[in-house]
Parts: C-alpha cells; structure tokens; sequence
C-alpha cells in the first residue's frame, strides 16, 4: 500500500496598509471564492484526506473580512453606481477587472469577451481615463459583476442557484444583481474558518501552519545562512533570531486558537529549511515540517529520488526532541500545478494514480509503507483548470478513494504511530524548494535593497526601544509592521525572477509597514522609505537581433562568431504569477536570419544526453496568418531535414517536407527555410517553443508567456541591420 499525502498550502501576504486601514488588494476575498472553499469542500465530497496549511496572516484576514466588513480598492470600485463614477474610477475598473485567466473565464463569457477586446482595441491608443469614456455605464456595470462573478469556483456556483442565474445571464445586469452578488461574497467568506474547523474535526482534513507572516526562516535569524547555498552578492547582515522564533512561536499560538485544536506540522515559508529552524520548531512543539525534494538530495549528496525519497525521515537536534521531515515529490507535485490543467481530466487522473504507483515500485522496504508528498499552492493552480478545476479533481479524487493500491492520509496519521524506523539526517541542507537556495529572495540588486531598507528600520528600533520607554500597546504593533515587512512575498517580487502588474503596490506596500513604525512612535520617517526599490516593470528578457548571422548547424559549440548579432531570450528570468514552474529546461534561445532563414539555438540547463532516455519532444511553434509547428525528438542527431506543419483557423493546411534542418549534440540548433515555408519579407512572426513529455504533458513552454516575435527582413532591413 503506497500512502499519498497532499498538502495544499494557502496563502497571502498582509495586504492591508494599516496608515489607511484599507486592503490595497483584493486576493484574499477573491481566492476565499474558488481555492479555499472549492478544495477541502472536494475532498470531503470524494472521500479523499489530506493537509490543508493555512498561514496565519491569511487567517487574520479571512477574520477580517468575515467580521469586520472591511473593503479593498476592488471591491470599492465594484460597489460604486456607474452613473456616479468619475472617468477615473471606470479606468480603475478597465485596467483591473480583467485580473483573471482570460482564456479560461474571461473567453468563454460572450459579454466579458466583448469588454475585454474593446480594451484591447484602444489600450495601445489611448490612456485609461480615455479608454473610459468610451465605455457606457452598463458595459461598467456589466464588467463591476462579471469580474467579481468569475472569481467564484464550483461550489459555491453548486451552492447558490443566483449564480448560475448571472451566469446564464452575462449580460444586462441590474443593481440588484450586483447587490445579491456581493451578498453571497459576504456569506462564503464568512464560512471559510468553520467549514475547516468542522472538517478538521471530521478527520478529512489535518490544519498545519507557515511562520505568522510567511517569513523566509533563516534569512529573518541571519541573512548570512544563505552563503551556504549561494555565491551571489549579499546585503549588509541582517539577524534577528527572536523575530524568526516569533513567526513560528507566535503563528503557532495564533493558528490553534483559531482552530481549536493543537498543531503538529508545519510547511515553512517557500519550504525554506537550515538547521536553526529545527531546534526552534521542536521546542514549540512541532511534530512534523516538510520541504522539497531538492533538500533532500542535498542534505544526503544524493542523485537518485527513487531510492531515497518516498519515506519520512528524522530530525535530531540534540535534546531529545526529535521532528520528522517529509519531502515533496516535485515533479508530480509540478506537473498538477502546471501542467495537467491542459489536458483532458481523465487522462490527467490516470497519468497522476499511474505515476505514484510506478514511482515506489523500486522504493526498499524499510517495514514502512512508502509515502508520496504531493505540496503545492492550493489556491493559484485552479484558475488555469477548465471550470476551476471541477472535473479534474472529480476524476482525481475518485480514483483515489476507490483505488486498493494508494491510501490518502495525513502527516499526523503517519508519525503517530512512531517513528523508529524513520532513517535520520544528520546535516540538513540550508535552502528552499526553489533550486535549493534562497536566491529569490536575496543576493540581486532590488532584494539586497529592500533587506537593506528592513535591516535600517529594524536596527533603529532596536536601539530605540533600549533607550526609551515605549508602551507596550504601541511597542506591540511596532512590532507587527517590522515582522509584516519580513515576509517572504515582498522579495518575491523584488528581482528579475517574477513581476506582475502591481509590482508597484507591493514595494509601496511593504514601504508602508516600515513608514508606520516611525508614524506609531510620533517620528517622521527617513526620506528613504519615499524611494522606491522596484524598477517598476518586469525586466526586458528579449535582446533583439543587430545584424545577419550564418551559422553552421552542427549542434556544437564552434565559437562565439558564429552567434554573433544574434537575438537572445534568457529563460532563467521568469516574468509572471506567483507560482513557480520547477521543472525547468532551457536555459537561454538565440535567434537570428538572413535572407532565406531563421535559426534558432537553444541552450539546455543539462546536457542533452540527460534528457534522451526521457523521450521528451521540443516543439516550435510559428504565428502570422496561419500558424507553423514542427516536432523534434530531444536526442542526439547529426544535421538532419525535418518536415514543417501548416495550419490556419480552420485546420491543417499542407506538410512541408525538408522545411528545415536540425542538429542537437551540446546545444539544439536548427533553421527553419523561411522562404520555402512562405515567409515574406516584412511579415512578423511570433515564436515560442513546448517541450512535452513522452506522454504530451507540456513540462515547459518558452518564453513562459507572449513569445519571440521576429520580422523577416526586407532589403531595408537588412540594409539597417548591415554590421560594417
């Protein structure tokens, strides 16, 4: 019997700007709608166990909301009567209602559709206030219930027939659709902490806990701890031991109030694990913690998962308090968040029940069941499922509860009945599930900034309250800013890895925290906390080309000449949400033409002969006005033709044989013949490129999102391009 134990880790930073008391984002009543109600509410109907980690600074707000009705700029802009709007607040609500998968919720709405390629035609032209005018008050009022209308997942569509009534609607919404709506926004917020103090109590789901504001551990005990797994640059040494342990002391503490009941495990922030959190977890009573596989390997100097990873394993520190680790398969757990949301949910079901029956199969017996930890984002994942993920976890779920191989249980089920044969660590790794280090989060310049920022802050209210009396009311929420300004999500988009739209509200955001010790203590803040530390925008990830290349396709390195001029896209800056994609392959592309071709080079994060035995495919893909694919197997080949696939909007048009030509050796190289494909010069294509699975699980797909774009070049062109 294989035990499978999937814990779905819920979470949102402190979004509430406490100098205004108002939420400056709206994603904690939003994900309340789909994620947080949608999956412990599945797995009770199906009959599945498992862990739902629920951190603290998302309870406080779920409490918040649920009892204090507070409101966020989103849902503001939603209450507002179109008729009385100013042009700015419809341009708040054209730029922002569409924060949501367009191809899956917003496509697939005939009137959201609509308002969203009316944007779409004047976004470029004009700015967003005179976007706005053009706009009626219904289209506004249409998009203010639409977007709140979207956000809803399947139970609650399952629970309240009004939504399904808006819905069948989609149009010509009145006030008081708006008003029931956001009524039954209120309700399923209210029921999020009962429904899961009443399934815990039903043993269907064990509750487990982050740190209270989601810190990255170590990093808040000593920035330093990252040089154990990192040669990037570092800021000034920040460590405050007693803000790490109150995270975990104070989040424990907080959480089983909330719950009623005591708490064993815990899934550190971003997974991140190193030898002090381990002391600080056993004296506060943590039974278990989890991790990523990637601190395994490392912890062991290990290469091979299959012979070490599907069991529990102990931790010792030294008094008698011993805490068990559980890793995370990352591959399954990747594929589930990434990628099975693009296939048929049957076939994605049984790729998944198949995987973790073939994955123990070589496991040794150690007179323990082996155990498979499935650890993902509970929340964000769904939004990219058909029907919000409905069906797949229908099939998923089902098969589980009736499969006589796979048991789904809990962490606390496992360790309860001892844990003697438990093999142990002696040397666990410092890092996070991302790559193993910490390097998200510090060592580049906008990280090492904003801990710079934090680090000023904290040491002047250390000094601070050494030499004044402060009262313990004011001390306490002085307190609370600096340890909402050591989360982890600020640095998580601070960088090049990952942006997003708002990027700006969050640096102004965790500014604010540190403003607001100095405003709690009568001061006027430093001028510093004015400036802001994001560029503002997500980093350019595309050099275009400067001249005409000729390489020879060989799929060897032969020199940098040969590339040189070429166009580049850097796949190790991924832009985007919040999720991560682990199972990462390319490392960079370059591109480039001449006259008659494209080529293309694409350079691997492993040598090729890595990846052969997988039977993985790279597929390129060509938009203009029919779209071009081809397939190539990722193994080693000499320069060879390879036939191209043409297609429009209605289907396939013709097969191109010997369109271009291929050689994959240390890097992938190959040119696609424009001219005999039909390219004309002055034509812009758009380019990306899929790696699959020999199952045709999509594993990666370059860029992440948008694609390459390239214009064949004309004589003009060229003449531009011509490099003397």
């Amino acid at each position: 019997m294989t035990e499978l134990v999937f814990l779905w880790h819920m979470h949102q930073p402190y979004y509430k700007d406490c100098l205004r008391n108002k939420y400056l984002m709206p994603w904690v009543r939003l994900h309340a709608l789909k994620g947080y109600l949608d999956l412990p509410s599945a797995m009770k109907k199906y009959g599945v166990k498992g862990v739902v980690n629920v951190v603290p600074s998302l309870i406080e707000q779920l409490k918040d909301y649920a009892e204090n009705n507070v409101s966020d700029a989103w849902l503001e802009h939603t209450l507002l009567d179109p008729s009385e709007m100013k042009e700015e607040q419809k341009a708040f609500v054209i730029k922002n209602f569409f924060m949501l998968n367009w191809d899956r919720l917003v496509r697939t709405s005939p009137r959201y559709n609509e308002l969203l390629n009316k944007r779409l035609r004047y976004e470029k032209k004009l700015d967003w206030v005179e976007t706005a005018k053009l706009f009626s008050d219904d289209e506004i009022l249409d998009l203010q219930i639409l977007f709140n209308l979207k956000w809803f997942g399947f139970t609650a569509r399952e629970q309240f027939e009004k939504l399904r009534e808006l819905d069948r609607k989609d149009c010509g919404f009145t006030k008081s659709d708006k008003e029931d709506l956001l009524e039954i926004q209120r309700k399923v917020l209210r029921s999020i902490i009962p429904l899961y103090r009443r399934l815990a109590g039903e043993g269907v789901i064990e509750i487990s806990f982050t740190p209270f504001y989601h810190p990255i551990f170590p990093l808040v005990y000593d920035t330093d701890i990252a040089k154990r797994s990192t040669s990037q640059p570092l800021p000034a040494k920040f460590s405050y031991p007693e803000d790490a342990k109150w995270h975990l002391e104070e989040g424990k503490r907080y959480s089983e109030e909330t719950w009623g009941r005591t708490l064993n495990g815990m899934w550190p922030a971003e997974g991140s694990v190193s030898p002090e959190i381990i002391e600080a977890a056993a004296e506060a009573g943590v039974k278990w913690l989890a991790t990523d596989e990637t601190i395994l390997m490392k912890s062991l100097g290990r290469n091979d998962k299959s012979q070490v990873l599907y069991t529990p394993y102990l931790l010792k520190n030294g008094k008698n308090q011993d805490v068990t680790i559980f890793f995370r398969d990352k591959y399954l757990s990747d594929l589930l968040g990434f990628s099975f949301s693009q296939m048929k949910p049957d076939e994605a079901a049984d790729i998944f029940v198949n995987y973790v029956k073939n994955a123990v199969a070589n496991f040794p017996s150690n007179g323990s069941e082996p155990v498979v930890s499935v650890i993902m984002d509970g929340e964000n994942a769904w939004e990219s499922y058909p029907d919000n993920g409905e069906h797949f976890l229908k099939e998923l779920f089902t098969r589980l509860s009736s499969d006589n191989g796979i048991k789904t249980t809990t962490y606390s089920e496992i360790t309860d009945r001892g844990s003697d044969k438990f093999p142990v660590i002696n040397s666990l790794w410092s890092g996070s599930w991302i790559n193993g280090n910490y390097e998200i989060w510090i060592g580049n310049e906008e990280d090492n900034a904003a801990w710079g920022y934090l680090k000023r802050v904290r040491d002047f209210y250390a000094k601070y309250s050494q030499n004044h009396v402060v009262e313990p009311q004011i001390h306490s929420e002085v307190m609370r800013c600096l340890y909402r300004a050591e989360g982890s999500d600020w640095f998580w988009w601070y960088g090049p890895q990952f942006s997003t739209e708002n990027d700006w509200l969050f640096d102004r955001l965790f500014r604010r925290h540190l403003r607001r010790v100095y405003n709690l203590l009568g001061m006027n803040y430093p001028t510093f906390l004015d400036i802001p530390i994001s560029s503002g925008s997500a980093a350019n990830l595309i050099v275009e080309p400067t001249s005409e290349i000729d390489p020879v396709i060989s799929g060897r390195n032969n020199g940098y000449y040969e590339w040189a001029g070429a166009g580049r896209f850097e796949n190790s800056q991924k832009a985007g949400g919040a999720m991560y994609n682990s199972i990462k392959l390319v490392d960079k592309i370059l591109y480039g033409f001449n006259r008659d071709n494209l080529f293309f080079r694409i350079e691997l994060t492993n040598p090729m002969h890595f990846y052969e035995h997988k039977k993985y495919v790279i597929k390129g893909f060509m938009m203009d006005h029919k779209n071009i694919d081809f397939a190539l197997p990722m193994v080693r080949i000499d320069k060879t033709g390879f036939m191209i696939h043409s297609s429009n909007e209605t289907g396939k048009i013709a097969d191109i044989v010997g369109a271009g030509e291929a050689a994959f050796d240390e890097v992938m190289e190959f040119t696609v013949f424009s001219t005999k494909i039909g390219l004309k010069p002055g034509e812009k294509v758009k380019i990306y490129f899929k790696i699959l699975s020999n199952e045709g699980i999509e594993l990666e797909r370059i860029p992440g999102n948008g694609s390459i774009e390239v214009t064949i070049p004309d004589e003009a062109a060229l003449f531009k391009l011509w490099d003397v």
